[in-house]
């Protein structure tokens, strides 16, 4: 379901751009204009990175801790993380291997909300949330009374009393097909907010459900949608004693290019990191190559992945890292751990396609072919191998046709998505790039431009974090 998330995303950007003139603090969300990069955590990758052994560099940084409690003064942060949450076990919601919510629903992180409503034949209830600073997971379930499945074709975060949606990026597990019967979807959407959009203490989530049907399921609305409004107050007194912010300043740099480390934010909803990619590289720097977080608990070295990333925009700028948490854990020590930037040739930044030859003229390495172009829908694809160094493959929302005439990729039929086929007995994964254009005839050739491709500079990094 990320596709449609992605589209969201790209929506928000969009608008922080038209707003960027008027509101100036809004500058982060205009220059991410490539949008939310994402993991393995569902059926797609739009973050894919390989592992390289490489001699380590340590990087001091510059401690400060304060952590604020909201009352007379400041708290020990040890203590403070350490301490046990106010709420009971969410149950009936299966967290697999997810660090951050096993960690958080452990230790009574998890605000129950209990709060459901029904509408025709949809009932949704929202059983609980997990705040952080700029990211909140909401676990709710849906019954579908129908006899026919739906779908849910999207989740809003609306302020209480505002009838429009919050910029955000936002992504589902658990999958949006709701089959009919008595039975429920156990769901929950993870949402993320820009460095200058904090989580609303007074909110309303709107679930948008309609019957399913092949021909829109990829489509982020429907004409017979039923929207389902449930108001939910967040405990930020709660969630405040918990958050905390580590500067750090520190500048990696391999050759000239240059990546500065800006700050990060623990919570136990997640690890935030805060970046800027400086506008004077010469090349194209869009983040951290095979980076995670190593915490070490009770001298146990555990690895916190980044499942999702604002992305800087094509002349670089602000971008953001979202990283699991285990801070309740206590643990001794966080450290920052990369193996290099992701970097191209600016230059090669280019996907020329003839959509009548049926071939690609020009790519930045020759390894994205052409798949087809049918109903306004353009594919591509390549492999993906282990031993080859990758990232995500970001294609930006306009393009040119052979006239010189500018387009925009048809966000509404689906925008840009990608699936992966492969093989448990190979190392190669076939990935498909799905490019939805508006009806019309095209001037050939059309001419994309790449916001992210995979490229890598190598070499390691390790900052402390706590």
């Amino acid at each position: 379901m990320f596709e449609k998330e992605e589209r969201m995303l790209k929506e928000m950007n969009r608008d922080a751009e038209s707003s960027a003139a008027v509101v100036s603090d809004e500058a982060l969300d205009a220059a991410v204009r490539s949008g939310m990069r994402r993991g393995r955590r569902a059926q797609r990758s739009r973050s894919r990175m390989s592992t390289v052994t490489a001699v380590a560099v340590t990087v001091a940084a510059a401690l400060l801790f304060v952590v604020w409690n909201g009352n007379e003064g400041l708290v020990n942060p040890k203590e403070q993380m350490a301490a046990q949450g106010p709420y009971p076990p969410l149950t009936g919601f299966d967290f697999g291997e997810d660090i951050t919510l096993n960690t958080a629903n452990k230790h009574g992180m998890i605000q129950p909300v209990n709060q459901s409503v029904t509408k025709g034949d949809y009932t949704v209830t929202v059983n609980g949330i997990l705040v952080g600073s700029q990211q909140m997971e909401v676990f709710y379930t849906v019954q579908n009374h129908a006899e026919h499945p739906a779908d849910l074709k999207r989740v809003e975060m609306k302020r209480r009393g505002s009838s429009e949606p919050l910029p955000y990026s936002i992504g589902s597990s658990g999958g949006n097909e709701i089959k009919p019967g008595a039975g429920k979807l156990y769901s929950r959407s993870d949402i993320h907010m820009g460095e200058n959009h904090p989580i609303p203490e007074e909110l309303t989530l709107s679930f948008n459900i309609a019957p399913y049907s092949t021909n829109t399921a990829y489509e982020s609305s429907a004409e017979n949608e039923q929207v389902l409004d449930i108001n939910v107050t967040v405990d930020m007194e709660t969630v405040r004693k918990y958050i905390s912010t580590i500067p750090l300043n520190q500048m990696l740099q391999i050759e000239s290019q240059k990546f500065y480390l800006k700050e990060a934010v623990l919570s136990p909803a997640g690890i935030v990191l805060k970046a800027n990619i400086p506008s004077s590289n010469t090349m194209k720097v869009s983040g951290l190559w095979d980076v995670y977080l190593e915490a070490v608990v009770n001298g146990e070295k555990i690895r916190l992945n980044s499942d999702s990333a604002f992305l800087p925009g094509a002349d670089g700028g602000d971008m953001t890292y979202f990283f699991d948490s285990n801070i309740l854990e206590n643990p001794e020590s966080i450290t920052l751990k990369a193996s290099g930037f992701q970097a191209v040739d600016p230059s090669k930044m280019k996907l020329v396609v003839d959509t009548d030859k049926k071939e690609v003229i020009r790519s930045p390495d020759g390894d994205l072919r052409f798949g087809e172009y049918t109903g306004h829908t353009l594919t591509f694809e390549y492999e993906e191998q282990t031993d080859r160094h990758m990232g995500s493959v970001s294609i930006e929302p306009e393009f040119v046709d052979g006239e010189g005439k500018k387009h925009r990729i048809n966000e509404d039929a689906g925008g840009v998505r990608s699936s992966s086929r492969s093989s448990s007995d190979t190392s190669v994964s076939l990935i498909t790039e799905y490019i939805y254009l508006k009806p019309g005839d095209y001037p050939q050739p059309l001419t994309f431009t790449l916001s992210s491709y995979p490229g890598v500079m190598e070499q390691a990094f390790e900052v402390p974090i706590q």
